[in-house]
């Protein structure tokens, strides 16, 4: 029996993801990458330039120290290779992982699997996945998103774990074992100085029975892994140097959990672990350091921190991610697409019936946490200290990811992926605690003597049930699940408002206008750009074309811009050995006119 429902749940979690799995290629469907630009074009030229070493630890080269993420993205690009199509699909297989991470860690957290799939649809779903999918350095935001919120999680794990034995038992455990030690190592002392003096032979000293206090089970390896992987994800984006407080905070609120009287052998015995994260902290910054001459994170496009940073214009930024969150678009529209003031009525509308529905969750949450607090029961009491705590650390974390990313001199919503896929992670919290609330003080059925119960009191026991209240809960969340979806699909066809978009998408047609269409025949002739009245600089001229050759190298293409083509030499016409691509400014993007141009027909 066990067997058989273990299965079942196994098959249903199956189901879930594959159908996560469809819906993020459903949802991603018209993004696309055929040519390389910008940061991708740089990334692949070191690719192609430069050994493993020299790419993942560029020592005294780069303003930049992200050695686990330059591995992963060398790794990546050798998988893609000269298929540069592939770098969509990579990018959103490897968020798929993330929304099967956001699917476990809700299913755990919160107890439902319809929550974590319907958390999962809104992960994947979110317009804040641009950048995610549509560079081929999105890797880096997926990385650090993906273990950013299992550092999370775990420290959740940590903080909740069932002690079957607590720490202050361990520690008196040691202490009476200790103490029974010595009292053994007095009295064969004494024994000991008596046979000396009876001219007898000391007794050979016994092997001692050392008990060495490991916690165990208060869940020292979620810690410890959480640890590794803050670790790791400084070393794929710095900004999260930020998440070293949460590990302190799930130390002071283990540290309070114990008894007045046990706090300082607790603390003594667990002194490693709040020694752990400032080791580490030091580490980085000592590595960052000796590697690239700094310790201080760089700030966006080119900036320092130091010299950008200004208070009021930090908590502006933070205020507007808060805002994304909820569904606004707080942004300026080559950050946001499309500003809230240009938002049609019935997305705004729609947008606010969603935080209505949040607000429903959230009201239900405080009115729980109101209900214990007022409790006479001492159960419930602590029960509502030990749910703050968990409302403490989720709450930190999201204030650290916005406040780190709200100290340069821009907020673009790749940035608020993470805060937001914690705070869906949070919202599920909230839904189990009202659920459980009502479950454990549901009031069974009772007969009390000879009292007959009013038909009244019959109809509300069927009606509220304890997993009623959990099933409409997570009705609501559906709503808000729905109407999320929708609005981020309205807010994804404003994709080609944002800073990047437009120069990706001339890129994707010159590669359908040459590679695509001639495929490695390209691979020795003469490629003329007409007008270039885009400014592709001589960087793009030099890269672009070797992106496509599995050698890396693309001999014998040449690349050249002329005005017209006019300005074409006659025997490089007549040679036939070139290609002729014209700027279609109007439809941004390029055409094909080498047949034209060949042939004369041009002049026409």
């Amino acid at each position: 029996m066990w067997k058989n429902k273990k299965c079942l749940g196994l098959g249903a979690d199956a189901c879930l993801l594959l159908l996560l799995a469809v819906f993020a290629f459903y949802i991603n469907r018209d993004i696309e990458i055929k040519g390389l630009y910008m940061d991708d074009l740089y990334m692949w030229s070191c690719y192609g330039e430069q050994s493993l070493w020299e790419f993942a630890f560029p020592i005294g080269t780069s303003t930049r120290f992200r050695p686990v993420y330059w591995l992963a993205t060398y790794l990546q690009m050798a998988i893609v290779g000269n298929h540069i199509d592939w770098f969509v699909p990579f990018n959103i297989v490897c968020n798929i992982f993330v929304a099967a991470s956001v699917y476990y860690i809700i299913r755990k957290t919160a107890r439902y699997r319809l929550l974590g799939f319907l958390g999962g649809i809104c992960y994947l779903a979110s317009r804040f996945a641009y950048y995610q999918i549509g560079q081929a350095l999105g890797l880096m935001e997926t990385m650090a998103l993906l273990m950013s919120i299992w550092i999370l999680y775990l420290l959740f794990r940590y903080l909740n774990e069932a002690n079957y034995r607590t720490a202050a038992e361990l520690v008196a455990e040691g202490d009476r074992i200790r103490a029974e030690e010595e009292a053994e190592a007095e009295q064969k002392k004494g024994m000991d100085q008596l046979r000396a003096l009876l001219g007898g032979e000391a007794e050979p000293d016994k092997p001692k029975k050392r008990l060495h206090v490991r916690l165990l089970a208060c869940g020292d390896w979620r810690f410890a892994l959480a640890l590794l992987l803050y670790f790791l994800v400084v070393f794929v984006h710095e900004r999260y140097l930020c998440l070293l407080p949460l590990f302190y905070l799930a130390l002071l609120l283990k540290l309070f959990n114990h008894k007045k009287g046990f706090r300082r052998a607790y603390f003594r015995e667990n002194l490693r672990h709040w020694i752990a994260p400032l080791a580490v902290f030091a580490l980085i910054f000592l590595i960052r350091k000796l590697c690239i001459g700094t310790a201080i994170p760089a700030g966006t496009g080119g900036t320092e921190v130091t010299e950008t940073f200004r208070v009021s214009e930090a908590i502006s930024f933070a205020l507007s991610q808060v805002l994304y969150i909820f569904g606004v678009n707080a942004g300026p529209e080559h950050l946001c697409g499309l500003p809230w003031e240009q938002t049609p009525a019935l997305i705004k509308a729609l947008t606010k019936l969603s935080v209505l529905a949040l607000g429903v969750i959230c009201g239900m949450f405080g009115v729980v946490l109101l209900l214990q607090l007022s409790s006479k029961e001492k159960k419930d009491r602590r029960q509502f200290f030990r749910i703050l705590e968990n409302v403490l650390l989720f709450l930190l974390f999201i204030a650290m990811c916005i406040g780190c990313s709200s100290v340069t001199i821009r907020v673009e919503m790749r940035w608020i992926y993470v805060s937001y896929t914690a705070a869906l992670i949070f919202c599920a919290y909230m839904i189990r605690v009202v659920g459980d609330y009502y479950r454990e003080t549901a009031a069974a059925p009772s007969e009390e003597g000879n009292v007959i119960r009013k038909a009244g009191d019959v109809v509300a026991e069927k009606i509220f049930r304890p997993w009623v209240v959990s099933a409409l809960l997570i009705g609501v969340f559906g709503v808000y699940t729905a109407l999320s979806v929708y609005t981020n699909a309205f807010y994804r066809t404003y994709f080609p408002k944002l800073y990047f978009w437009p120069d990706q998408l001339r890129m994707n047609s010159l590669a359908e206008e040459t590679y695509e269409k001639y495929g490695d025949d390209i691979f020795g002739k003469d490629i003329y750009i007409l007008e270039n009245s885009y400014g592709m600089s001589d960087f793009y001229k030099d890269t672009f074309f070797k992106t496509f050759d599995k050698e890396k190298k693309a001999e014998g293409t040449e690349v050249f811009f002329a005005d017209s083509a006019a300005d074409i030499p006659e025997e490089a016409i007549r040679s036939g050995n070139i290609i002729v691509v014209q700027e279609v400014p109007e439809e941004n993007g390029y055409r094909d006119v080498t047949e034209e141009v060949v042939s004369g027909s041009w002049q026409e």
